[in-house]
């Protein structure tokens, strides 16, 4: 006999596994969502009054790559080993990542296309997939893939298999908004593969700004240019937050100008208009999902890869350990499910485990996500607070901010309802959420020595990966944590534990001669770089060379060591001395 399931007031004979549809958005933070503004999104509002809405869901690293990536692995991005986006950008700090770094670790064979393919799911991705270094071969967890190529959302490039299987280069018209172009190849595809089960990966790019200087080419003009012009950014108490005393120094600027806060309710307002787009795409989906006749056995998961500050603590963009930046919707709709809310602390990273145990499929081992599949239909019969571990929140990437590029570097823990996080400079933050919502005041310090050693130690624990060190040497001429001209080579280590050390040699560039920390010589030295925090996972270094004579280059050779004394690979890069 087949089960019987239901979807509010309405029952159906179960005969197949479930449809499923993930709808993740680009960079749209929590707050575009809150019940206030749901009113102008009247297809988004209908999941979040017709399902279950969840409050305190967070990505693991708030960056587009590595986020996507842990998605689709279900890991931590130090255990993907996808850390940035564009390996080759100065601001990436010499760490591997992008759609090469996926490839390169032969994850595109082994994530959850491929898992829910196998279980027996037709498999659709349509929008973007990855980020930087797409090799234009159709993965083989997709039988459908209609991807985006690129920031634009006008006269898109797109690389598609609809008509080749082994996919073909295309692009939109200039007329054609991007949403819209992907909303129709998801409509179609729904109505032509609902007679057997399947996944789509829907990923619009909004609300995410399009290249160029310009954010309003998010917007699609011939029908919401106008539409509320008049939205500004709430001013909630960390907006230009007026004392950032308590915050690291790499994390201060000054109060912003009226003209800077205007450009930012502009954006404000162009991503909500793009967001309007969305809802619309939300609308036909549903609309096609139920002239299939599949909308009562299909769960919907509507969610973005990472958030995005404007304005925030003075902080715009995302990569940032706040709430803005990692914290994003979800709302889930599906059969048995209700309306309800709910505030358990979960991962981005949980949709991976809790999609297959969905989908019956087999849970990999190694993902590092938790399935809520059972909150779904009962939240109330499970603690919010004692739902899960705290989460690990960790980023890579220098980011620029107000034009300038900040030290963003750092590992962290998320906790139901407080916030732990060690920066590579060495600062520290912690913060109560319940007493202080909006992240204001820093109690790091307040905290007493066995408090502040407890959260080292969880942090450590919280790392499900045993690696040797890396380590990183930035490149003289890349404006990062200091202008070019500064006397010093510096550069990053981390490791799953603690670095302990980094060392380095210094060879002349003629490569007979090498630096004592004095002289030159001819035989090679162990040099110690200065490290500011030597009991952290992730930490900076730096090694002074005003002193070096008689050479305007020089060879450094460096590594790092942990401190059950493994090593890094040792990493070299050639260094332009600073002119005396």
């Amino acid at each position: 006999m087949s089960a019987i399931i239901s979807r509010g007031d309405c029952q159906e004979t179960a005969t197949q596994s479930p449809n499923i549809v993930l709808i993740n958005l680009d960079d749209a933070d929590h707050r575009m969502f809150s019940p206030e503004l749901l009113e102008l999104y009247p297809s988004i509002q209908s999941l979040a009054q017709s399902g279950i809405r969840f409050t305190n869901v967070h990505v693991t690293t708030p960056f587009c790559g590595p986020s996507r990536a842990s998605l689709f692995r279900g890991q931590y991005a130090h255990r993907t080993g996808v850390r940035v986006n564009i390996p080759e950008s100065p601001l990436s700090l010499g760490f591997k990542g992008g759609y090469s770094e996926f490839l390169r670790q032969q994850h595109h064979n082994d994530e959850l296309g491929v898992w829910m393919k196998q279980a027996g799911y037709r498999t659709m991705m349509v929008g973007k997939y990855h980020h930087n270094g797409f090799d234009f071969k159709v993965p083989p967890g997709w039988d459908d893939f209609y991807m985006s190529n690129g920031g634009r959302y006008q006269g898109t490039y797109r690389f598609i298999n609809q008509n080749n299987p082994a996919g073909e280069h295309t692009r939109n018209d200039l007329t054609a908004y991007r949403t819209d172009q992907e909303t129709d190849d998801a409509v179609r595809l729904i109505g032509q593969h609902s007679k057997r089960p399947f996944f789509l990966y829907l990923a619009p790019l909004a609300p995410h700004r399009p290249v160029g200087p310009d954010f309003s080419l998010m917007v699609d003009k011939k029908k919401y240019r106008e539409w509320n012009s008049d939205l500004r950014i709430p001013r909630t108490p960390d907006f230009d937050e007026p004392q950032l005393s308590d915050k690291p120094l790499h994390r201060r600027s000054p109060p912003y100008t009226q003209k800077e806060i205007e450009v930012l309710d502009a954006e404000y307002v162009c991503r909500a208009q793009a967001v309007k787009s969305v809802d619309d795409m939300v609308g036909r989906v549903v609309d096609a999902l139920k002239k299939a006749n599949v909308y009562e056995s299909t769960y919907i998961f509507f969610t973005s890869d990472n958030g995005c500050l404007l304005g925030q603590h003075r902080l715009h963009n995302k990569l940032d350990p706040y709430e803005m930046s990692t914290k994003v919707p979800l709302l889930v709709t599906g059969p048995g499910i209700k309306r309800d809310n709910a505030n358990h602390l979960l991962a981005h990273i949980d949709l991976t485990a809790t999609i297959l145990e969905i989908g019956k499929a087999p849970i990999p081992e190694f993902v590092d996500g938790k399935s809520f599949a059972s909150l779904l239909t009962d939240a109330k019969s499970v603690d919010a607070a004692s739902w899960r571990e705290p989460i690990v929140i960790e980023n890579w990437q220098t980011k620029r901010n107000r034009g300038k590029a900040i030290p963003c570097l750092y590992s962290g823990l998320r906790f139901y309802d407080q916030l732990y996080v060690e920066w590579a400079t060495g600062d520290k933050e912690f913060y109560d959420l319940n007493e202080d919502p909006f992240e204001l005041e820093n109690q790091f310090d307040k905290l007493n020595d066995q408090e502040k050693k407890t959260l080292s130690h969880q942090l450590i624990a919280s790392r499900r990966v045993k690696m040797d060190p890396l380590l990183t040497i930035i490149p003289r001429d890349v404006e990062t944590w200091r202008s070019p001209d500064s006397a010093a080579v510096i550069g990053f280590a981390e490791d799953d534990s603690r670095v302990k050390a980094v060392r380095l040699e210094i060879k002349h560039s003629n490569g007979k001669r090498y630096w004592n920390g004095y002289s030159w010589g001819e035989l090679p030295v162990s040099l110690k770089a200065i490290v500011k925090s030597s009991d952290q996972q992730m930490i900076n270094w730096s090694y002074p060379i005003e002193n070096i004579i008689d050479a305007t280059a020089v060879d450094v050779v460096a590594w790092a060591i942990d401190d059950e004394g493994n090593r890094s690979e040792r990493f070299e890069l050639t260094i332009e001395l600073p002119s005396k």
